[in-house]
């Protein structure tokens, strides 16, 4: 089996895992929003709601499908781009969200209108957390930390053995991690990986800050359990994301480490190198902790079920800091994703579909922010084109 098959399937793998996660998160985010529309709660059970819930599952099932045959047909008549096709397939997936979402947003938005659903909490309570966290100390710096360690490892030995390397060095492996692809030696192509790696632990650190700092939605008629569920899903989704960013610099610097010491004993697994599938299962083994803590959490751990009796440490008052005037507001949140206010100080905020977050586009750090992440996400793109090609 070479590493086209191993990458084939695991196109088949991501495209059948975005699809079921895809066609859940409707069951994840709050009922008090139908696709990114303010709803009633109760009304989150109607059938017409339902019947839009259903119809986005089937848009989201369909788009994956016709995802699935592009792969299989990449596979028979352009097997040799396999690799490039793993990159590039899986942007597609977006596409297919948004023409399952906004249709979706669309229906929502009229049936709001058309059984005048009246919804008074415009006034968006928030949990104190979010503004006196400011020391991180929740934060599971742990995960970071080891990650810093490795990374400061790598640079030192890439360092250290950059003068005993030959001429050409190997910057591709195949299915068995054997190189088959050689530069001319320099210091860029020696230090990539390690720049990689600081750069992925820079933004996994801002992920996981930034999980910790965002305004997640209180329930004003329990702001108790709210925020006892808030404090669990900071917890787990920070030690999830933790998790997989050490695991990244770890496959990262296994990579590197072949490079560096090609002949290295302890790369070997009775006389073979590990092949592309064990780097495969791990990555996804990575995954799953994110996987587990959506479904099971939901949003802002809404799913959560938490006995309040244990917990006296919560006092009702102080877990409702501020009442944020326009974020409950449909007209601030543009397709019922993008959230713009610029009466609204909150750069994160807790979005209206899904577990993720989002940002406050009306302030220009956040717009500069994203061109800027936009930017460096092409110039990755193009620089692995390259790279493969």
């Amino acid at each position: 089996m070479d590493e086209n098959i191993i990458l084939f399937i695991t196109n088949l793998s991501v495209f059948a895992l975005c699809a079921g996660l895809y066609m859940i998160v409707p069951y994840l985010t709050r009922k008090s929003y139908l696709f990114g529309v303010k709803i009633p709660p109760e009304e989150s059970s109607s059938p017409e709601a339902v019947k839009i819930k259903k119809s986005y599952i089937t848009s989201c099932f369909a788009g994956i499908a016709i995802l699935l045959i592009i792969c299989i047909i990449q596979f028979i008549f352009f097997r040799g781009r396999t690799l490039l096709a793993s990159l590039y397939l899986p942007l597609l997936i977006l596409p297919v969200f948004l023409a399952a979402f906004i249709p979706g947003w669309k229906k929502a938005v009229r049936l709001k209108e058309e059984k005048g659903w009246a919804v008074y909490n415009i006034l968006f309570a928030e949990t104190n957390s979010s503004h006196s966290r400011g020391d991180l100390s929740a934060l599971p710096f742990g995960w970071y930390i080891a990650g810093f360690i490795i990374m400061l490892f790598t640079f030192a030995a890439a360092a250290a053995r950059y003068p005993a390397l030959a001429d050409t060095i190997p910057v591709h492996f195949n299915y068995n991690m054997e190189p088959d692809r050689w530069v001319n030696k320099s210091w860029m192509a020696v230090m990539q990986m390690p720049l990689f790696n600081l750069g992925l632990l820079v933004l996994m650190f801002l992920v996981g800050v930034s999980i910790e700092k965002a305004k997640l939605q209180l329930d004003p008629n329990n702001p108790r359990l709210s925020f006892a569920q808030h404090r669990v899903y900071r917890a787990r989704m920070g030690h999830a994301i933790g998790f997989l960013t050490l695991v990244i610099i770890i496959l990262i610097t296994m990579t590197l480490f072949l490079c560096l010491f090609p002949e290295a004993a302890v790369w070997s697994l009775a006389n073979r190198k590990f092949p592309l599938w064990c780097v495969i299962v791990l990555s996804l083994l990575a995954i799953i902790p994110i996987m587990v803590v959506t479904v099971k959490t939901g949003q802002g751990g809404c799913r959560v079920k938490i006995d309040m009796d244990g917990i006296n440490d919560i006092n009702t008052e102080s877990t409702v800091s501020a009442k944020t005037k326009g974020r409950g507001d449909d007209k601030y949140w543009l397709l019922g994703m993008f959230y713009c206010n610029p009466d609204d100080p909150a750069v994160i905020v807790e979005a209206r579909f899904g577990t993720k977050l989002s940002f406050n586009f009306a302030h220009l750090p956040v717009k500069a922010g994203v061109t800027l992440f936009f930017l460096l996400l092409v110039a990755m793109y193009v620089w692995l084109t390259i790279t493969l090609l």
